[in-house]
């Protein structure tokens, strides 16, 4: 993924419900920063030219965090979503990153990561805080 996939790849993300992006946070320059700190990792499929599907990842150098996974309604379950994990996965390999997180509150999604192989961890509560 590169920053000039940016528009289309927010389009895909708004689309889809209950990804948690959130355009006053994930705005360009943030996007661009994070890409730029985490080269390789973020990935977009893109078929006849559209990007079709798109998964943001990085790490802070000993966890890898993976956010908004998201393929076109019209091109899922095919393999797409699957593939983006698995390179954002090798990349990360590729950068000394052996484990990794994400969030999901959506009970689709949730049902994905458990067959990628994701295990819930009920004892960890996440917090957050603007500043």
């Amino acid at each position: 993924m590169k920053l000039s996939d940016y528009e289309e790849v927010v389009s895909l993300w708004t689309e889809t419900k209950k990804l948690g992006f959130s355009p006053q946070f994930d705005t360009k320059t943030v996007i661009d920063t994070y890409l730029k700190r985490n080269p390789e990792c973020s990935s977009a499929a893109r078929l006849d030219g559209r990007i079709v599907g798109a998964a943001l990842c990085g790490h802070d150098g000993r966890r890898g965090s993976i956010y908004h996974v998201a393929v076109l309604s019209e091109y899922r379950r095919q393999g797409i979503a699957t593939k983006l994990i698995e390179r954002c996965i090798e990349q990360l390999k590729r950068d000394g990153i052996h484990n990794g997180f994400l969030f999901s509150s959506n009970p689709v999604s949730q049902k994905f990561w458990e067959k990628q192989g994701w295990q819930v961890l009920p004892s960890i509560n996440y917090h957050y805080k603007g500043f």
